[in-house]
């Protein structure tokens, strides 16, 4: 595929709340699916909430210095967007402090 479009989403795989089975790597799993399907130098647009590492059980992850990196695996980051802003981060926007967080979308290129 030349891309895969996929916005609050992947953050709620394998926590139960959509009648899926509880998987610690849900969403680490889900993702892999999208590398196999994307071919090389493919994009995916990704919309995560982005801040300091969490679980918000059942409801979603928030997705920080810890887990970010095994989501990214395989990718090049290209930017970022969060709200009306329509000039993207050219670099990963920082991770916020605990508690906080945002949805960004999230463009990156299969390596």
């Amino acid at each position: 595929m030349d891309f895969v479009i996929s916005f609050s989403s992947i953050e709620h795989s394998g926590l139960g709340r959509y009648g899926d089975p509880p998987d610690p790597i849900g969403d680490l799993r889900e993702l892999s699916k999208i590398f196999c399907l994307l071919k090389q130098g493919g994009l995916l647009y990704l919309g995560l909430p982005s801040g300091s590492d969490a679980v918000a059980y059942n409801a979603h992850r928030i997705y920080g210095y810890i887990r970010w990196p095994m989501i990214a695996a395989g990718f090049e980051f290209l930017g970022a967007f969060y709200g009306p802003n329509p000039t993207p981060f050219k670099k990963p926007p920082p991770v916020l402090s605990v508690g906080n967080y945002k949805q960004y979308m999230f463009v990156l290129r299969k390596k």
